[in-house]
């Protein structure tokens, strides 16, 4: 009886030191584990910084590429429309002008700068759809038949389509499609009136005019003189051009 006793103390301390074993292994296990998920977390964390520091050159790479690309594009684009100025040598000049004459009206209306931007570049661009008309239409010394009037109609609309793929240039292709509409609504393609037009197009269409009467053409040899040119676009106002822009036009005329 006095060793059963004897051997219950035993039998529990035992079971005591058998507990404390198994929850020191644990800690200690517990404490492995954490050291190695503060490993893995520093190797995880290095490998995001790598992998960031990858996605960041992608990137700045793509854009660089984007951007060269771009330029390629718009040069090529540009080339194009001055060769088409070049097809007649009445005209070399004339988007170099238009851009000149449209930038300080729009200057003048105190126009954000990237406005003013697109509308450089819808000028460099805006007679790219005449590369669809024939030498027998741009060229003629006579005045045009229904059917050729027709086709020099077209050329604002095929200007867009050529440019509509280069989704950078979608502000840009607007401007290029509205630049012939009339503020009274009997211009083309579309026959837009009023504020339906852009106000880019509607500073072009000025700047446009003006150029083409300042000019000599192929089916008139003696440009207008600067106050007949002036005058004509005075009679126009409200009916093919803008008022609006027809005031600030006449501000910045003399500076031209």
């Amino acid at each position: 009886m006095i060793e059963r006793k004897h051997k219950q103390p035993q039998e529990r301390l035992k079971l005591i030191v058998s507990k404390f074993s198994k929850l020191h292994g644990l800690l200690s296990a517990s404490r492995r584990l954490n050291q190695g998920l503060v490993e893995s977390n520093l190797v995880l964390e290095k490998q995001n910084t790598l992998l960031a520091g990858r996605i960041e050159d992608a990137t700045t790479n793509l854009s660089r590429l984007y951007e060269d690309l771009r330029s390629t594009y718009m040069r090529t684009i540009k080339v194009l429309a001055q060769t088409i100025d070049a097809r007649d040598h009445y005209t070399h000049s004339h988007s170099e002008n238009v851009v000149r004459y449209a930038v300080a009206i729009a200057r003048e209306m105190k126009l954000p700068a990237r406005d003013v931007e697109l509308i450089r570049q819808a000028c460099e661009l805006h007679d790219l759809g005449k590369i669809g008309v024939g030498d027998s239409v741009l060229l003629k010394t006579s005045s045009l038949n229904p059917v050729e009037w027709e086709q020099i109609k077209k050329h604002p609309a095929i200007g867009a389509q050529i440019l509509e793929p280069l989704t950078f240039l979608n502000a840009v292709v607007g401007l290029v499609r509205q630049h012939h509409e009339h503020y009274d609504g009997s211009g083309y393609p579309e026959g837009r009136k009023g504020d339906d037009i852009l106000l880019g197009a509607r500073i072009i269409h000025v700047a446009d005019a003006y150029e083409a009467m300042r000019s000599a053409r192929s089916y008139r040899k003696i440009p207008l003189m600067k106050d007949a040119a002036v005058l004509e676009i005075k009679r126009n106002s409200g009916t093919q051009f803008d008022p609006r822009i027809v005031d600030v036009f006449l501000r910045v005329v003399d500076n031209l």
